[in-house]
């Protein structure tokens, strides 16, 4: 790809070896005689530490390639070649479909010993630039672009809507035929935009006759057609594909009620999913990250780009629990790792039930699980820090740390450190010397630990830790042992 073709910001696509070609996506910057500088958009100077600067680096142009616009609605067949984004490299690398899950959801062979269950957004066909152009080209994109105003069949909500917006100066051009979208501002309805084509103009270019994309008139026998002001019209926002996760209090537009409504994030559950905020409604719900796109504000006739939501304007805690509709299954206070996150992450091995082990996230993996490195674990060969996948059901945060000062009583749960873990415990006894007999319920033991080795139990629940009472369960002590 010929460095004089590219402007500064364009996004393109570089290659680059990594155990195997990788494609990953940057920002171009700018060219010499025979580099090219780029910013790259998902690796950072230091793998380790999540909030260092995004890595910069001279590239050769015969690395680069212009980044692959979205296809929208594109299934793959078992067989097909793919281009899948691997979260520990943060990259697009081959592979081949192997199987077709429900849910869009594809299993995918990268090598003959790794197989990854993907998500349909996570994959794209394999095309190669020659030329100037993709081969194989996107024809279904060419025939979207095409028909653009052309009848569509759509699916309905059956909402009908009355627009009412203040006047206001707008230089843009709106022409017959042309694809915009129209914002509400009725009741229940505000933040939301929905697609429509321009029928034709009404007054002095102050109004115009839209037909909506998606909305049909309540027998919903056709499209729904109504006269708007050209205060509430834009075009539609040029697409951008976001590869990566969104972030904490980062503006969205939601696809929902036929419609794109506008948020921001306030949590997320993992790579696929988040919990959005409605910008204009005290409403907050679950959406897959196929099902948002980047918020875009329309100003001054540009697109700019949103920055992120002000933690102290927004006021995220204001809300009201009575008016919140949540739409998910699953816990709503899921908590929220990122990549570096220090946590605690369970084991239900047989014998090493009800104990926790720190660990590091390194990266999000599909279905609900994380790549972790247990800071007090080795690999059999104690060459390295053990790696593993784990369930984000198995992973909670650190607890606060709570100094002890006085001794503990009998019967009350704590935790406590043995092998190289938390387990949780119970105070059989208290002895002389700053000891106690803890027992485990897990394992069916009793061991005598010292006061320093232990640590008040907590509970991680609703999103809260949760320090517990003292219990009285049935002891049944097989087997003492003094650490």
């Amino acid at each position: 790809m010929s460095p004089e073709l590219l402007i500064k910001g364009a996004k393109i696509e570089v290659r680059m070896q990594n155990d195997g070609v990788i494609w990953y996506t940057a920002t171009f910057l700018r060219s010499s005689t025979t580099k090219i500088f780029v910013q790259f958009d998902t690796l950072r100077e230091s793998a380790e530490d999540p909030e260092s600067p995004l890595r910069r680096a001279y590239v050769s142009p015969g690395d680069i390639r212009p980044a692959q616009p979205p296809e929208i609605h594109r299934y793959l067949k078992v067989g097909e070649s793919v281009e899948g984004f691997c979260r520990e490299r943060m990259g697009w690398r081959r592979g081949k479909v192997v199987e077709i899950l429900e849910c869009s959801r594809y299993t995918v062979s990268f090598d003959e010993a790794s197989l990854s269950e993907m998500e349909q957004w996570e994959l794209r066909a394999v095309r190669e630039w020659i030329d100037g152009s993709w081969a194989p080209p996107f024809r279904l994109q060419q025939v979207l672009q095409q028909n653009e105003s052309s009848d569509s069949q759509v699916k309905s909500r059956g909402l009908v809507l009355r627009i009412k917006c203040s006047r206001k100066e707008s230089e843009a051009k709106f022409n017959e035929g042309m694809l915009v979208e129209v914002k509400s501002d009725e009741e229940g309805f505000r933040g939301s935009w929905f697609t429509a084509v321009i029928g034709k103009t009404l007054g002095n270019n102050s109004k115009f006759l839209v037909e909506y994309r998606t909305l049909k008139t309540e027998d919903k026998t056709e499209l729904l057609k109504e006269e708007v002001d050209v205060s509430c019209i834009r075009p539609c926002p040029p697409v951008i594909q976001q590869v990566k996760p969104f972030d904490f209090l980062e503006r969205v537009d939601a696809w929902y009620n036929d419609g794109w409504w506008e948020g921001y994030i306030v949590q997320v559950f993992n790579a696929c999913k988040y919990m959005v905020r409605f910008t204009n409604m005290e409403e907050e719900m679950v959406f897959e990250h196929c099902k948002l796109r980047l918020h875009q504000d329309w100003v001054d006739d540009k697109w700019l780009a949103a920055s992120k939501v002000n933690l102290a304007d927004e006021n995220l805690k204001s809300s009201k629990a009575g008016k919140l509709k949540r739409k998910h299954s699953g816990n709503a206070w899921e908590p929220t790792f990122w990549n570096g996150m220090t946590v605690e992450v369970k084991s239900d091995e047989e014998g090493y039930q009800g104990s926790w082990y720190t660990a590091v996230i390194i990266g999000s993996l599909c279905n609900d699980t994380f790549l972790v490195e247990y800071k007090t674990l080795k690999t059999e060969d104690e060459t390295e820090l053990l790696r593993e996948k784990a369930f984000a059901s198995y992973i909670r945060p650190c607890p606060p740390k709570i100094t002890r000062v006085d001794r503990y009583k009998m019967l009350e749960k704590v935790d406590a450190w043995y092998n190289e873990g938390w387990w949780v415990g119970l105070i059989s006894k208290v002895l002389d010397d700053s000891k106690y007999s803890v027992y485990f319920w897990t394992t069916n033991e009793e061991i005598i630990l010292e006061h320093r080795s232990l640590r008040p139990h907590q509970e991680w629940v609703n999103g809260k830790w949760i320090v517990s009472s003292a219990e009285k369960p049935k002891l049944v002590v097989q087997e003492r042992r003094e650490c």
